[in-house]
């Protein structure tokens, strides 16, 4: 075989040789490869003889007629082409048997004639990666069923087709039940094996009815083809006796194993996969909670996706409501006296909807802290706060911070970044966090404190009363201001257990040199014996209600506040 002198040279033949790659040049006229090492040209190409080689037609009589086409496509384009360059892939052989290559060439000018140099090389280890890599996109990798990502894409196709008509369909949620006792008692690895059985055993139930896929840890999901009450009972009955049939057969002995299952069916309201999977989560946790091996049909008063609802309203309306500046503060006073001059209130978080009407704290806060949205609102009223302090000299404000936000590294400095950023105010504001969440966990409170007493302000432990400090961890907090629990003061004038009682947080106040403020005050008598006690401030409706835009307030203030 003739051997063109231009890729002749014995180390470029050895590095070929070794990368699994062989070089050659073609000449149209000719009609043959010229190789600059054909034994590794046979070696790529399967052939015996190094003539065979040399053909043009021999060696691409091994194409596939659709890759044949590809391949002289990408070859004649790139002779046309301005670049005169290509890159091409195709199988020697049956895309199941044969073995891959990868070609690049450039079309060269030789005496005027066109030439063609090109490097093949071998990529079945590449095709290999590739094809596996794909394989994990849409398949699980250790039971070899639909990961969750492909499954709700199936899941948001099947649900189409039911609001087409051109099917029906039901989802099922099957959990595993004990996971953690297995664990325990046996190991990850026998887990994985009872993960990888109970995959089988639903495979095997569901047979050509739907498909499923492994959408959590646990869990499985099954899309059924048949909506039907009977079918959806035959169905959970048949998956449950696939695993009370046998126990699992593991490397640490025989493990029995049970299964919950939630389901819901698919209909013209299930308005996506998402939505779907909402209802089958709440199935099975119904399901769970009465006990192993139960079933349950969603229905819309299951209560874990009411709640989820309801979670998912107040989310979308606490987030606009933020962007669209619709938080604000209310101020209500906080007086030495029933007719002493007003310079100190509470700053308290209020919210509008899009059309005017306030939304009450109670019905937002409890579903931010779940939400974990609170730090937002915290930051928020902070921000709020300082404007007016800015806006408004000779006046105190006393803000509210959930222990959320004080527990979190990240939302308690920029809680006190922007406290440093605005110290010249700080003298004038106080924090207030309440008694029982500062005692969950003392030590972060301690530093918390610390911090903001640094910058200058104040520190209130609110609802005083209501949990179980001690001296020691009154002492450790530095604390400013006890505001005594409102439960204790609200009739405090007609019971004398509660008088007893706030008289000793009076004194224990003393003791420690700080001074008191009394919440819910709401008549005359109880501001009179509370002031006769010795309690420093009174905060209640009596003294004033809070007031969104109260006569102090300039209208720059006024401004600031509503955004």
């Amino acid at each position: 075989m003739v051997v063109s002198a231009t890729i002749k040279p014995e180390t470029m033949k050895l590095a070929f040789e070794a990368a699994g790659q062989a070089m050659f040049e073609y000449n149209p006229a000719q009609n043959q490869f010229l190789w600059a090492d054909p034994a590794a040209a046979c070696s790529i190409f399967g052939m015996e003889c190094q003539d065979a080689v040399q053909s043009a037609n021999t060696v691409l009589g091994q194409l596939s007629d659709e890759h044949l086409i590809t391949r002289q496509t990408v070859v004649d384009a790139a002779r046309q082409g301005a670049e005169r360059s290509y890159a091409v892939e195709y199988c020697l052989g049956t895309e199941d048997a044969g073995c891959w290559v990868e070609e690049r060439g450039t079309w060269m000018k030789f005496g005027g004639d066109d030439k063609l140099i090109a490097v093949i090389r071998a990529i079945d280890d590449q095709k290999e990666r590739e094809e596996r890599l794909s394989y994990l996109a849409s398949y699980d990798d250790l039971t070899g069923q639909l990961i969750r990502g492909r499954f709700k894409e199936l899941l948001d196709e099947a649900i189409e087709g039911v609001k087409q008509g051109t099917r029906g369909g039901a989802l099922f949620l099957v959990g595993i039940d004990n996971v953690g006792g297995i664990n325990n008692d046996f190991g990850f690895d026998i887990a994985d094996q009872v993960i990888v059985d109970v995959a089988g055993r639903i495979e095997k139930a569901l047979g050509d009815r739907g498909v499923f896929g492994r959408v959590a840890g646990t869990k499985f999901g099954v899309i059924l083809n048949d909506g039907s009450q009977d079918s959806m009972l035959e169905m959970a009955r048949a998956i449950m006796n696939g695993m009370r049939e046998e126990v699992v057969l593991t490397r640490a002995g025989g493990v029995a194993v049970s299964v919950c299952i939630g389901a819901t069916l698919l209909t013209n309201e299930t308005s996506s996969a998402s939505v779907a999977l909402a209802e089958g989560e709440a199935a099975f946790d119904q399901a769970r909670r009465q006990g192993p091996s139960s079933f349950e049909m969603f229905k819309e008063s299951t209560e874990t996706v009411s709640r989820r609802r309801r979670n998912t309203e107040i989310s979308d309306v606490i987030l606009t409501a933020l962007n669209d500046r619709r938080v604000y503060l209310a101020y209500q006073p906080i007086v030495p006296d029933v007719n002493a001059p007003i310079t100190k209130y509470e700053c308290l978080i209020r919210m509008r909807t899009e059309g005017g009407a306030e939304i009450p704290a109670p019905s937002f806060i409890p579903a931010a802290e779940s939400l974990g949205l609170v730090h937002l609102l915290d930051r928020r009223v902070l921000e709020l706060a300082t404007q007016t302090l800015l806006t408004v000299p000779d006046i105190h404000l006393n803000v509210n911070l959930s222990w959320e936000t004080v527990k979190d590294p990240v939302w308690a400095e920029g809680y006190l970044a922007h406290l440093r950023a605005n110290r010249r105010v700080c003298d004038r504001l106080t924090i207030e966090l309440t008694e029982t969440q500062v005692m969950e966990a003392i030590e972060p409170a301690i530093e918390f404190v610390s911090a903001i007493k640094e910058v200058g302000c104040q520190f209130a432990i609110d609802d005083f009363g209501a949990g179980y400090t001690s001296f020691r961890n009154l002492k450790a907090l530095d604390i400013d201001i006890l505001k005594i629990d409102g439960s204790f003061i609200s009739g405090v004038s007609g019971s004398r257990e509660n008088q007893v009682f706030v008289r000793a947080l009076l004194d224990l106040a003393r003791n420690f040199g700080m001074k008191t403020v009394a919440e819910w005050v709401d008549n005359e008598n109880d501001a009179t014996l509370l002031k006769a006690l010795g309690v420093d401030f009174l905060q209640g409706f009596y003294l004033g209600k809070p007031e969104q835009k109260p006569e102090w307030v300039a209208p720059a203030a006024a401004a600031a506040m509503v955004g």
